[in-house]
């Protein structure tokens, strides 16, 4: 089961309360055991997944680094296509252009860990500019 939701609050509350539904465990039913023909039972961790907005940002002449080192070589694609919908939604709400094409190349990465981590590309917005600087 999931539940999905949004939290507002002070950040240091906020994430004790993450940090406390992260540590509950529940009584769980498994798989019948092959030897006893029983159900195994055990606890299982609540998993508190958080689905987060971002905005990166950086100066323009490093936007193929930035999408090499956030997306590799999967892309910017969601996970599951049909999430696809929501997220052009998402796109046209926030008032940004679809990420370009890019080429993965492994030299043009930061290095950062990111096991674990999925990462679907919204879009991209341009800086203005002042003066011929951009103002991020």
């Amino acid at each position: 089961m999931h539940i999905f939701m949004i939290t507002r609050g002070i950040k240091h509350k906020v994430d004790k309360f993450i940090n406390e539904l992260s540590a509950k465990y529940l009584p769980y039913t498994m798989a019948k055991s092959s030897v006893e023909g029983k159900d195994q039972k055990g606890l299982v961790q609540t998993a508190v997944r958080p689905i987060q907005l971002w905005e990166v940002v950086f100066p323009e002449e490093h936007l193929e680094i930035m999408q090499n080192t956030l997306f590799r070589e999967w892309g910017a694609k969601p996970q599951h296509k049909r999430h696809g919908k929501f997220i052009t939604m998402i796109r046209k709400v926030l008032g940004v252009k679809k990420l370009p094409p890019y080429e993965y190349d492994a030299a043009k990465v930061l290095p950062v860990d990111d096991a674990g981590v999925e990462r679907t590309g919204i879009g991209y917005k341009e800086d203005y500019k002042q003066n011929g600087v951009e103002m991020l």
